[in-house]
Formats: structure tokens, C-alpha cells, sequence
């Protein structure tokens, strides 16, 4: 074997082994109030549960969220559109890979389209879609305070 060669091959596995190490040093966002900090500014904010609280269809997963009680928190609604972007920042699979917390897979939103339609958001990619409110989907709760 030529010196290159092993140097080539050491440099390869050195960088396996830190993107590993990498990796495994995800830090899911802090816990307050009751589920995952998503924002704060001023003492107000918004907090999402620490994992995924099933699969329903949409007026379901309405239901689900809004019967929830969590962590001494009976607030919890469906987050919007605009307010998944946020969580998508934070809980991406990307960030939480580690953690295995979350699916990757597509999430409710409260944003409606009309009677028959709502918008979905994939956690993988961030892609946002309308679907029919009768499939299931994933779902994450959220609260302000």
C-alpha cells in the first residue's frame, strides 16, 4: 500500500467518525411549559409537545389537540401554517435525527383551504401541501404563552 493511498483512506474514516461523533451531540430545543420552545420574545411564545401525539384525519386531529392535557397544560391547539415554519426550524428531522421523536412524515396545520382541504407540512423536508381532511396525518400540539 502506498503512503497516499493510506493517507487518503485515514482521511476518509477520520471524517466518518467525526460527522458521527457530530451527529450523536443533537440537542433537541429546550423544554418549557410544557412541550419544546419554538419562540420567545418578551415572555411570550410558543411551545410544541415532545413528540407527535398520533395520526388522525383532520377534524380529528382538531379534536385531539384541543382535548389534550400535557404536562399540567390543557391549551393545546394545531399549529398554523406560519407557526410550523418555526417549528420546522427547530424539530426538522435534520436537527432531531438522534432523538428518533418524530416521524418523516406529513403533519396537520390549522390552516384550511376550504370544506375539503387543510395544509400539511412535512417535517423531513418543509414542504408544504394541501390534502384532504379525511386522510390521516401526523400531529404536533402547540400553546402559546
Amino acid at each position: 500500500m502506498s503512503v497516499k493511498f493510506f493517507t487518503i483512506l485515514l482521511f476518509v474514516f477520520s471524517g466518518a467518525f467525526f460527522s458521527m461523533g457530530q451527529r450523536a451531540n443533537v440537542k433537541a430545543p429546550q423544554e418549557k411549559l410544557g412541550g419544546y420552545l419554538i419562540f420567545e420574545k418578551d415572555n411570550h411564545g410558543l411551545v410544541a409537545t415532545t413528540k407527535d401525539i398520533g395520526q388522525f384525519d383532520y377534524p380529528n386531529a382538531k379534536s385531539a389537540c384541543e382535548n389534550l392535557v400535557l404536562n399540567g397544560f390543557d391549551d393545546w391547539r394545531l399549529p398554523t401554517q406560519e407557526e410550523f415554519e418555526l417549528i420546522h426550524q427547530k424539530l426538522n428531522l435534520k436537527k432531531m435525527k438522534s432523538n428518533n421523536v418524530f416521524k418523516s412524515a406529513w403533519y396537520w396545520t390549522s390552516s384550511e383551504i376550504d370544506q375539503e382541504h387543510a395544509v400539511t407540512h412535512n417535517l423531513n423536508t418543509g414542504m408544504q401541501t394541501n390534502y384532504f381532511k379525511r386522510l390521516n396525518m401526523r400531529v404536533i400540539a402547540v400553546r402559546s404563552f
